[in-house]
């Protein structure tokens, strides 16, 4: 089997072992064992904030496919980390629990979500949890409560200390079914028009730059990158900040993505950091690319037009 086959964004190669662990105590052990034989490995949720590279991957993928456990007591949830953002929207519905609605069609695993503190639609995964259970790259089980977890906009410590988010405790308030499943098909809804989930992407390829004051598709926007779509990789007519894969190698879509965050800093002077992480085996000369960071030099002439026109709604 191939990663290309499980990622959300259909790319990906070949690796030398795949881990998918049924309980948390399976991926402890697992992590323990990749630890002491110094085995290279990258964690695979559903995929759906990632670009996994093409070329062979000599180490281990570990998937969360099995881990699928969800417990409702009162107005808490124990939710394991394999469990679809849009399953535990239901499952919320189901018992008229609120505080979840955002995540309804939102593509991805509750594990990544509270990894990367994932938000839309008014709704944050940090305003809800209330313990997170993970897994050390050494083997060992830690618990911490939500104090400290979650440092901002997708930023929290476990993308820092690399710590596996293997289940989450959530807390939420009851709730009249009805509205609840408004808001779920609101959020539906919205998605389906914007045609987000029409071809494979990994949702926004880069971050909001909250010092610039207007939303980085926006930016993308201004600066024209639809003109570096391809036959195979598209830029979303709807919002620029997605890209579609329409049977292109991970190469390609990077090379696009390049050409946007070059496009934006030329005309703004603002510097774009990946939102989409980047998995395997990325060749040398891609590498320095990605990771290369300038200096911001804000073109306030030309963003201040556009942010007093995304103030106003226009």
């Amino acid at each position: 089997m191939q990663l290309k086959e499980v990622s959300y964004y259909q790319t990906g190669g070949t690796c030398d072992q795949w881990i998918v662990p049924g309980s948390v105590p399976e991926l402890a052990k697992a992590m323990s064992r990749l630890h002491a034989e110094q085995t290279p490995y990258f964690l695979l949720g559903a995929g759906s904030n990632s670009l996994v590279m093409d070329d062979h991957w000599p180490g281990a993928v570990v998937m969360f496919s099995r881990l699928k456990g969800i417990c409702t007591v009162h107005d808490r949830i124990i939710v394991e980390a394999g469990v679809l953002n849009t399953f535990l929207a239901e499952k919320c519905l189901a018992d008229s629990l609120t505080g979840a609605e955002w995540m309804y069609c939102l593509p991805g695993q509750v594990g990544a979500t509270v990894r990367m503190n994932a938000r839309c639609y008014g709704g944050e995964i940090s305003q809800i949890v209330e313990s997170v259970t993970v897994v050390t790259r050494q083997g060992q089980i830690r618990n911490y409560p939500n104090d400290g977890i979650f440092l901002g906009y997708k930023d929290t410590i476990f993308m820092r200390s690399q710590e596996v988010v293997a289940s989450v405790t959530l807390k939420l308030k009851p709730g009249e079914q009805d509205e609840i499943r408004r808001q779920m098909e609101f959020c539906k809804t919205d998605r389906e028009k914007k045609h987000q989930l029409a071809y494979p992407s990994c949702g926004c390829v880069f971050k909001n730059d909250y010092t610039a004051g207007v939303p980085s598709g926006l930016l993308l926007d201004k600066v024209g990158v639809r003109a570096f779509s391809t036959g195979q990789v598209e830029i979303s007519p709807y919002h620029a900040n997605f890209v579609f894969n329409k049977g292109a190698s991970a190469r390609q879509i990077l090379e696009v993505t390049l050409n946007m965050r070059e496009a934006v800093y030329q005309h703004f002077g603002i510097w774009l950091e990946y939102e989409m992480e980047i998995l395997g085996q990325l060749p040398e000369d891609l590498k320095k690319r990605i990771s290369e960071v300038r200096e911001p030099r804000p073109k306030e002439s030309e963003i201040a037009p556009l942010r007093e026109r995304f103030l106003a709604g226009q």
